[in-house]
């Protein structure tokens, strides 16, 4: 299949006017490698839509999440570590009489 035939349909935009809408859905766009939570890419082009995967976008949001996942980590560990160094603040306080 290397053609579909779709509607533009107006919809809703900014201040309810309407706007061109085209919507592509289907089992289709998963043959043509295109997932769910993909990025992509679009162009124009001589009149024409050119719609492609946005491999440095999807990369991008990899190196955020692998980033984002480690610093996570680190926070994880400080604060174990702090909440360490409270309670046994707070246990040695109990012992010498302070806060009663």
């Amino acid at each position: 299949m290397t053609k579909r035939s779709v509607k533009v349909y107006g919809m809703s935009g900014y201040k309810y006017q309407s706007v061109p809408t085209i919507m592509l859905k289907g089992k289709w766009l998963e043959q043509l490698n295109f997932h769910i939570g993909d990025y992509i890419s679009v162009s124009f082009e001589d009149g024409k839509i050119i719609i492609a995967p946005d491999a440095e976008k999807a990369e991008m949001k990899i190196a955020e999440a692998t980033f984002m996942e480690r610093e996570l980590k680190a926070l994880q560990k400080r604060f174990e570590a702090e909440k360490e160094q409270i309670h046994a603040q707070f246990v040695a306080e109990q012992k010498a009489g302070y806060g009663v």
